[in-house]
């Protein structure tokens, strides 16, 4: 392909010449299939649109992103899959579901071509400098996004160029170590000359602060994968350990510049702390919170999150995508610090007879109300009704198959309830479902939700510092960080921090937003966690004379554990047939 065409293929909605100041946001102009060199680089709309395609096509791993009705938390000790076709969890994880090989090297090229003709382009010189950073920031990402999944990948800071021989178009891999410090420099240039915010118009666009996010979290996962990972081809994957510190600090750095800046903090906007953490999510406002947002609008820009992961009683279609597990809930703590652990049995270990299915939950992190839709939630004007069967007047548990089962002894009552926990059709696999990011009033169909999804956001940055610290042995700096989240949420804070406490912080105040299944691969602990792994179920009875409940801690219903295979550290590169300069990752 010539360099003087370049096919953008994304569906934006304004028009490609109009230079309308009435666009809420330049994401949603829109290009043309095939745009002529000449054209793009002399008419500012042309290459603002080009740059709207840079940008839609970046990998943020949004809360909307589901690969064949799997997201990653799917892979993780977070969720289970709640169907029972196509489940990902053993023996190893489907190449298909994490590749991003091909696609985001198509991006690469596309910037390097934006980087090779802004300097011509004619436009004013200020505007070119934060083009050009913004494009840094972007290839950034990119790199970001290869890096994590494949180790040390080839470095091409300009466009290839097809002149008669393949052979020419050969490259080999750089080093993982080379391949972080490239993020880094990248992230540089774009702080170097990005704003640090903008016009209201334009508010979705990166800024110095978005760049030092991300700067923030891949030193991080550098630094991780330098102390806990081992080298291995050469360098190709890992990194040495004497690296650590170095990104460790660069990390640290980053996040301290973004907490210094006095630019951001944590959203507090409902006294209500559960209903504060909810709506920091609903909220369609740039916020104080937000650093760099991944903005939705239906039915042009919308997505299915709220349709696949609605409960039984309130889907559409499909739903019930997702099931949080049992191991996930009991990490939400009590609110004065105290393991999370549900009650269960007394003391002589007889099971607790609870008024209410809901009074288990009684003085849990605020943030679990938020995140997570239990037995008896209140949802949509109605209650999700989730238990595993009715216990008889005879003291014998009737056990529900379907959905459409009779309670014999009352068949006006349907054994498990509307939403479920049955062994047939499709609902929670755990007695949990999202509530993260839903829309707490309307039942959306396919592509109508239009929740944000924030990339970057003040929390994660704390909690980023708060690592950086304690693995570079300053806890007394990590404290405070981590104490801050801890307060937003409504718990107890503590005198003392360790890295447990804030891996553990991680899990519950990012939950479901994607990072969770990184999180496991760069602190090489998947393995550990997914060992031919059964997740758990809360699994409820209600007792048919008293109308009160018990609870079991059992298997999940599909009955499948997950396994992560050391080799899934990195994923296989595909198609290097063609090019003998590649190495094939370990175990592949």
């Amino acid at each position: 392909m010539k360099n003087s065409q370049f096919f953008i293929v994304i569906l934006l909605t304004s028009i490609l010449f109009s230079h309308s100041s009435c666009i809420n946001d330049f994401l949603d102009r829109k290009p043309l299939d095939v745009v002529s060199d000449d054209n793009i680089w002399s008419n500012e709309s042309a290459i603002l649109a080009y740059m709207a395609s840079m940008y839609d096509y970046i990998q943020t791993e949004p809360h909307s992103w589901l690969m064949n009705w799997n997201t990653l938390g799917h892979f993780t000790d977070e969720s289970m899959r709640s169907y029972s076709w196509g489940h990902p969890y053993t023996p190893t994880f489907s190449d298909d579901y994490l590749d991003e090989w091909d696609s985001t090297y198509r991006k690469i090229r596309m910037i390097n071509d934006f980087l090779k003709n802004i300097e011509r382009a004619t436009i004013n010189e200020d505007l070119k400098q934060r083009y050009t950073a913004e494009a840094h920031f972007i290839r950034a990402f990119n790199y970001f996004t290869l890096v994590k999944r494949y180790g040390g990948v080839p470095i091409l800071k300009d466009a290839q160029e097809y002149v008669g021989d393949v052979e020419l178009l050969k490259v080999s891999r750089d080093t993982e170590e080379a391949t972080w410090n490239f993020i880094a420099e990248e992230c540089d240039l774009a702080i170097a000359a990005l704003p640090e915010s903008y016009a209201d118009a334009e508010q979705y666009r990166a800024t110095k602060y978005a760049a030092y996010a991300l700067k923030s979290r891949a030193m991080l996962y550098a630094g991780s994968i330098s102390k806990y990972g081992n080298v291995q081809l050469n360098g190709l994957v890992g990194i040495p350990a004497d690296k650590a510190n170095d990104f460790f600090e660069k990390s640290l750095n980053a996040s301290e510049a973004i907490i210094r800046s006095g630019k951001f903090a944590l959203y507090q906007k409902e006294a209500d702390k559960a209903k504060n953490f909810q709506y920091l999510f609903l909220d369609k406002t740039l916020h104080e919170e937000a650093i760099f947002v991944k903005a939705f609008s239906a039915p042009d820009k919308g997505h299915s999150f709220d349709f696949a992961m609605a409960a039984p009683s309130f889907k559409i279609d499909y739903g019930t995508n997702t099931s949080p597990t049992l191991e996930l809930v009991e990490e939400f703590e009590y609110t004065d610090g105290t393991n999370g652990a549900l009650k269960l049995t007394d003391a002589n270990g007889q099971s607790i007879i609870y008024d209410h299915p809901e009074d288990i939950f009684k003085d849990k992190d605020p943030r679990f109300f938020a995140s997570v839709l239990y037995p008896n939630s209140p949802w949509q004007g109605s209650v999700l009704e989730i238990r595993r069967g009715i216990i008889g007047s005879d003291g014998v548990k009737v056990e529900a198959s379907a959905f459409t089962d009779k309670f014999p002894e009352d068949p006006s009552l349907t054994t498990s309830g509307k939403d479920g926990l049955v062994l047939q059709g499709d609902c929670s696999r755990t007695g949990f479902y999202i509530k993260k990011f839903m829309d707490p009033v309307n039942r959306l169909d396919q592509f109508r939700s239009e929740t944000n999804f924030m990339v970057f956001r003040y929390a994660e940055i704390l909690l980023n510092y708060a690592e950086a610290a304690a693995e570079l042995d300053k806890t007394e700096d990590a404290l405070p960080t981590y104490n801050e989240v801890r307060k937003r949420a409504g718990i107890a804070e503590k005198t003392s921090v360790t890295m447990d406490d804030i891996r553990r912080e991680r899990r519950i105040e990012l939950a479901f937003e994607n990072h969770r299944y990184w999180d496991l691969v760069r602190w090489r602990i998947a393995t550990k966690a997914m060992n031919n792994t059964m997740f758990s179920a809360l699994i409820p009875w209600m007792d048919y004379k008293t109308r009160k409940y018990q609870f079991e801690k059992g298997d999940n219903t599909l009955r499948l554990p997950k396994t992560f295979l050391e080799k899934n550290y990195y994923q296989k590169i595909p198609g290097i047939s063609s090019n003998e300069l590649l190495i094939q990752n370990p175990g592949f």
